[in-house]
């Protein structure tokens, strides 16, 4: 059989949008992220900082990934929904823009929290098991429900969910938690409103080490290969979630540059407590 780089299976462009869970899954989203922004708005009247605000913002702009990584790993919505944009020829409903606010920006903040607060690397691990489940608990009933489909032939699917997709997505939203409570010390002052472009930046970033999974995916190669592909993407998926969870936590460390004649503001960081 020929192999070529160019045999990418299409997407189902016929499917359409089943109005009623539509409607649901995006009235449920709403209502947690309302809550995420109440929460974000008590805790910067409270601290003084609005970091968490800051990273509900970023969530949404971290929604801008969704069609890329669409195409990547065959990912489809149908095109009749409620869109909040497309892209690449692909549409990203509005229900999934609220759900990158809750899992890349909401749940990322509680991350860097958990490890402020001195969080064990075993607790931490048990926090990105929780992330799976909400993760699987959001996606199998949809999936079910015909809002969108992983098209082509996915390795290790369940219910049509590919479970790769579990540590891409904790994986992303671990990263953002980390460089946040890291690297606090840069985002002071106007430096805050970098803290809008993390989730985006990080959740990219984490690509690279799926891009095995991705680039098999968009071939005509066997199972057997894509399974390979796919398996080697989780652990080094694994390994890196470790690794993150480590420096989150301090037991890798991470340290600031030196500074000198600094103001009390300037030490201030984003996660400062009164």
């Amino acid at each position: 059989m020929r192999t070529s780089i160019v045999a990418i299976a299409q997407p189902p462009w016929e499917m359409t949008t089943p109005t009623t869970a539509q409607a649901i899954i995006t009235g449920i989203l709403a209502v947690v992220v309302a809550g995420f922004v109440i929460a974000a708005l008590v805790d910067w009247k409270r601290s003084g900082s609005p970091a968490f605000l800051l990273m509900l913002v970023g969530g949404y702009v971290c929604s801008f990934n969704e069609a890329t990584v669409d195409v990547l790993g065959h990912c489809f919505f149908p095109l009749d929904g409620v869109l909040g944009y497309t892209a690449f020829g692909r549409g990203v409903p509005v229900w999934v823009v609220l759900a990158y606010i809750v899992f890349f920006g909401g749940l990322s903040y509680v991350m860097a929290l958990a490890f402020k607060r001195g969080a064990s690397r075993r607790a931490m691990w048990s926090g990105i098991a929780i992330f799976g489940v909400l993760n699987v608990l959001l996606e199998l009933p949809m999936l079910g429900a015909k809002l969108y489909v992983y098209y082509g032939d996915q390795p290790f699917a369940i219910g049509g969910f590919p479970v790769s997709w579990l540590v891409i997505n904790s994986l992303g939203s671990l990263f953002g938690a980390v460089v946040v409570v890291r690297l606090s010390w840069l985002f002071t002052g106007a430096r805050q409103l970098l803290l809008v472009l993390v989730p985006f930046a990080t959740y990219m970033a984490s690509w690279v080490l799926a891009m095995p999974h991705f680039a098999i995916t968009n071939t005509d190669m066997p199972s057997g290969v894509r399974m390979a592909a796919a398996a080697l993407s989780m652990a080094l998926g694994v390994i890196a979630i470790d690794g993150l969870i480590r420096i989150g936590t301090g037991q890798w460390r991470l340290l600031p540059p030196p500074t000198f004649d600094a103001s009390t503001e300037d030490r201030m960081h984003a996660f400062s407590r009164a």
